[in-house]
C-alpha cells in the first residue's frame, strides 16, 4: 500500500506539472495570447483535476482506465497543439481545448470500458472455475 501511495502522488505531480506546461507554453507561444492570472488560475484548475484523475485512477488500481486517460490526454495535446497551428480564424484556442478535453473524455470513456470488460470476464471465468 505504501508503494501505491507514492506511485500516486508521483502520478499526480507529474500529470498536472505536464498539463499546466502544456497548456501554458501551448496557449501563450504557440497561439501568442497574453496570460492573464485568471488564465493560470484556470489551467492550474484544470491541470489538477487531470492529474487527480489519473492518480486515483491508478490507486483504486483501474490501471486500463488510468492508461486510457492518460493516452487520451496525449492525443488531446497533440491534437490541441496542431489545431493551434492551423489558422482558424480566432477559433483555434478554443476549437484546440475543446479537442483536448473531448479526447481525455474519450480516453477515460474507453477505459472505463476497458475496465468493466475485464471485470466481466474475471467474474466469468471465476464462475466457470466453480463449476
Amino acid at each position: 500500500m505504501k508503494k501505491s501511495k507514492r506511485n500516486f502522488w508521483i502520478i499526480w505531480f507529474l500529470v498536472t506539472v505536464l498539463s499546466f506546461s502544456l497548456l501554458f507554453l501551448g496557449i501563450r507561444f504557440i497561439l501568442g495570447n497574453q496570460i492573464t492570472m485568471q488564465n493560470v488560475i484556470a489551467y492550474l484548475v484544470v491541470s489538477l483535476i487531470f492529474g487527480a484523475t489519473t492518480s486515483t485512477l491508478y490507486l483504486l488500481q483501474l490501471k486500463i482506465a488510468c492508461i486510457a486517460l492518460l493516452a487520451g490526454l496525449l492525443v488531446g495535446f497533440f491534437d490541441m497543439y496542431r489545431i493551434f497551428l492551423t489558422d482558424l480564424d480566432g477559433w483555434g484556442d478554443l476549437v484546440g481545448l475543446i479537442s483536448l478535453f473531448t479526447w481525455m473524455a474519450i480516453g477515460l470513456c474507453i477505459g472505463a470500458l476497458g475496465q468493466f470488460g475485464l471485470f466481466v470476464y474475471k467474474k466469468i471465468s471465476t464462475h466457470r472455475n466453480k463449476q
